[in-house]
């Protein structure tokens, strides 16, 4: 007959949450970060020369933005990134600002010639600062979908805030989560990340001969994922999640998450 120390122990060990696919989810994050360290550089801006007799940078990406620098003719600014029809630019003196692609349009590239504005490309995918898009696919079994929206506080490391739902037979989840993000090859265009983060579910159950009331847990998850740049502003991610349910029960529950999804970039 068992004693009451070896209940105790037992009671314990259920209470010990499983947590064997986060650990080597941890693993997998800290290799792809170390491997990525080496990889991140200073990045180098194309320049260009303003022809015309000035070159008026506006607050922001718009006219109804303020112009509060003016580059003169003969001066070189640094090419950084693209919004829409507009181009954030910096001078010699380290001020930055936005100038129309028809102005742009006027300047001369290093070799003298009119400076040939692309569409919007892959070279915005690598420093892009907001990201939003849709995902669908499962969660514990049940059919997921969800939004998201990403801001990148450098090519590499992004915050994501994601609101979604899941439907199965007999439960539904509601679920917010806030992510962090690593990407270490930003300039990939097959590019893998990481995903760290927590938030909250909600477990709604259908209706059946006994009623539960619908539940709200804390959640932590650690993930995988590749971001596939397909044209101008668009691109595909498939994402793996761990889920870790922190519920009031003697044991937390895991539930895997895949996703597909499509995302604009801006």
């Amino acid at each position: 007959m068992a004693t009451k120390q070896d209940l105790i122990s037992i009671q314990q060990k259920r209470r010990r949450p499983t947590y064997s696919m986060t650990v080597r989810i941890l693993l997998s994050i800290i290799i792809l970060c170390c491997a990525g360290i080496g990889h991140v550089q200073a990045t180098e801006y194309p320049s260009v020369k303003v022809a015309e007799p000035y070159l008026d940078l506006h607050t922001g990406p718009g006219r109804g933005y303020p112009v509060t620098q003016i580059v003169e003719r003969g001066d070189w600014v640094e090419v950084m990134v693209r919004r829409t029809d507009w181009i954030k630019v910096r001078n010699r003196k380290g001020f930055e600002g936005w100038a129309h692609q028809d102005d742009m349009a006027k300047t001369l590239d290093p070799d003298g010639e009119p400076t040939a504005i692309r569409t919007v490309g892959e070279g915005d995918f690598i420093h892009r600062r907001w990201e939003a898009g849709f995902k669908v696919g499962t969660f514990a079994g049940a059919r997921t979908s969800d939004a998201y929206l990403g801001y990148y506080f450098t090519d590499n490391l992004s915050l994501e805030a994601t609101l979604g739902e899941a439907f199965g037979t007999s439960v539904d989840f509601q679920f917010l989560n806030l992510s962090l993000t690593h990407q270490p090859w930003p300039q990939w265009r097959y590019s893998p990340y990481i995903t760290l983060g927590g938030g909250a579910k909600q477990t709604s159950y259908a209706s059946t001969e006994v009623q539960l009331s619908s539940r709200t847990d804390q959640t932590l998850h650690a993930g995988l994922g590749l971001r596939v740049y397909l044209a101008r502003q668009l691109m595909a991610r498939f994402e793996y999640r761990n889920t870790v349910i922190l519920t009031d029960q003697e044991q937390n529950e895991e539930s895997d998450e895949w996703t597909i999804g499509l995302s604009a970039f801006f």
